[in-house]
């Protein structure tokens, strides 16, 4: 199969069933306004962090805007406003904070709140010709490279900003993590075009956000267990049903709390399939098991779904075209015709489950077992490498649910020489010279398990299937290492565009995926003498 072939292939999701996948231009230009703004703000809350002087409120706003605000091709005109509302009110308080403690006198904090940049977002049309204007500056001072460069920092912001929410959802916060956050931010700007400059904030704040999804991990066996292997099954069985989406396992917590008395049933969608590595949920007796294929199939999982579906905190689905009225959502920030859970209280979800039609039969599906043992599987990858066979390893991430992808992987297995050992967290084919551990949705277990390998001083190559959220921070992490070959898949262009592509590939040497002939060829390659 040709590259063009290939790459131009994607699966049937909702990006595609839409006819849309891109960023909307009116949401894009507002996207713009409001980094301008965040831009401005960090400028500021740099240098109270670094005293202890910033208060949680604008702490808090600024990982929520973030996080709701960058690459969510469903920000809306209504989110945009109520982020500016709230961003006039807390200027006063940063700047007037910021002059006393440095004795400045610069302006007056009540004058920037009203003044002309804020001016032109009262009214929405104003305000997305305001943005498309920043584009257009932005166009003519700087490079195609440093312009992509600028969004992959915004993108490293998001990943910083979503796992550092996550980790607060447990009671932990890093103040050094979110102060590398705030320079990151402030670093955004069009007179910085040093590209080795930006490459090393980038690296900076990659690693920062591997550290944190470390962390993330350490409070979820705190407070769940060790985590494990575990069967998770497709089954649906008769009863009223609630189908839980996202990544953030904390909230799963809450409503199976919530719904334990009741005769309703919990499944899980996606990323929150890892819960159930957790020995704490297997005490829940009406969590099921997971439902559907994941945020790539949204559209047709939500709406086959005969309950109500909870999207919890940042989940990263586009629902702009599915149904409403059973869509709720835990989140602060939310979309028209999408019901908010205030406070917790998921009454009103528990009485849409006892009125919706449930699963009047159920189905029997597939078990799978998911999850790994961490030194189990050091165990392992030490007896292969005892043997002195092996001059590389390659290691294949989480698992992308496309067929084509699914085909792509399982013949680039077949062509990997037998002295190259294959590591495995997505597709396993039978081979003398393949472990597999299907980590499901577990990011931390492929970064764990690839950063334990560089002990053996082996070159690898890495493959990253999956498109998530710290995709980019993972690929970026690896790139470091002198030793280590970077591929990625084409991500729907709503997720990453193809000229961050290109970036990847020129600034970081992260490689797009060819054909398996290509790359296995460049894989089983002898070093040159």
């Amino acid at each position: 199969m040709k590259n063009s072939e290939y790459s131009n292939n994607l699966q049937y999701n909702s990006c595609i069933s839409r006819g849309i996948c891109s960023v909307n231009p009116r949401t894009s230009a507002l996207q713009n306004v409001l980094g301008l703004y965040i831009h401005l703000c960090a400028k500021y809350c740099i240098k109270l962090q670094e005293k202890n002087a910033l208060n949680d409120n604008i702490k808090n706003f600024l990982l929520n805007t973030i996080a709701i605000s960058v690459y969510n091709p469903e920000f809306t005109e209504d989110c945009f406003m109520e982020a500016i509302t709230e961003l006039k009110e807390l200027m006063p308080e940063i700047i007037n904070t910021y002059n006393n403690i440095f004795d400045k006198d610069e302006f007056n904090g009540e004058d920037i709140a009203s003044s002309d940049i804020f001016k032109r977002c009262d009214d929405i049309i104003e305000a997305i010709r305001f943005g498309e204007q920043i584009f257009k500056n932005n166009v003519e001072k700087t490079s195609d490279e440093i312009r992509n460069l600028f969004k992959i920092m915004l993108i490293t912001a998001k990943s910083l900003s979503l796992n550092l929410l996550d980790l607060e959802s447990y009671g932990v916060k890093n103040d050094e993590i979110f102060l590398n956050l705030l320079t990151l931010l402030n670093t955004i700007n069009p007179k910085n075009s040093d590209t080795e400059m930006l490459k090393s904030i980038i690296y900076k704040s990659a690693n920062y956000n591997t550290e944190l999804i470390g962390l993330l991990h350490n409070e979820q066996e705190k407070r769940y267990g060790k985590q494990r292997t575990s069967p998770v099954t497709y089954t649906t069985t008769p009863s009223k049903a609630v189908l839980v989406v996202g990544s953030n396992i904390r909230e799963l917590e809450n409503i199976l709390e919530a719904f334990q008395n009741t005769d309703i049933d919990v499944y899980t969608h996606d990323d929150m399939m890892l819960a159930h590595t957790f020995p704490k949920f297997g005490e829940y007796k009406n969590l099921k098991g997971q439902y559907g294929h994941g945020v790539e199939n949204c559209l047709i999982d939500f709406a086959t779904f005969p309950g109500p579906i909870i999207l919890t905190k940042h989940s990263l689905h586009n629902i702009e075209n599915l149904y409403r009225g059973r869509l709720y959502t835990t989140d602060s920030n939310f979309y028209k015709g999408v019901i908010r859970i205030e406070k917790e209280d998921f009454y009103e979800v528990i009485e849409s489950a006892n009125s919706s039609k449930g699963f009047k039969k159920g189905k029997v599906c597939e078990t799978v077992e998911i999850g790994y043992d961490y030194e189990k599987s050091i165990e392992l990858i030490e007896h292969k490498l005892e043997l002195k066979k092996y001059r590389k390893i390659v290691v294949l991430g989480l698992k992308d649910y496309n067929s084509e992808r699914k085909e792509y992987f399982e013949n680039l297995i077949k062509l990997i020489s037998d002295d190259i050992l294959i590591i495995s967290f997505s597709y396993n084919l039978e081979r003398d010279n393949l472990l597999y551990f299907n980590a499901c949705f577990d990011s931390y277990a492929v970064v764990r398990i690839t950063m334990y390998l560089n002990k053996f001083n082996l070159p690898l190559t890495i493959f990253l299937p999956k498109c998530g959220r710290n995709t980019i921070t993972e690929m970026i992490h690896f790139s470091k290492f002198n030793n280590h070959t970077v591929y990625m898949n084409k991500c729907e262009p709503i997720m990453i565009e193809p000229s961050i592509l290109n970036t990847l590939n020129k600034t970081f040497k992260i490689k797009l995926i060819d054909s398996p002939r290509v790359d296995a060829k460049d894989i089983n390659e002898l070093p040159s003498e």
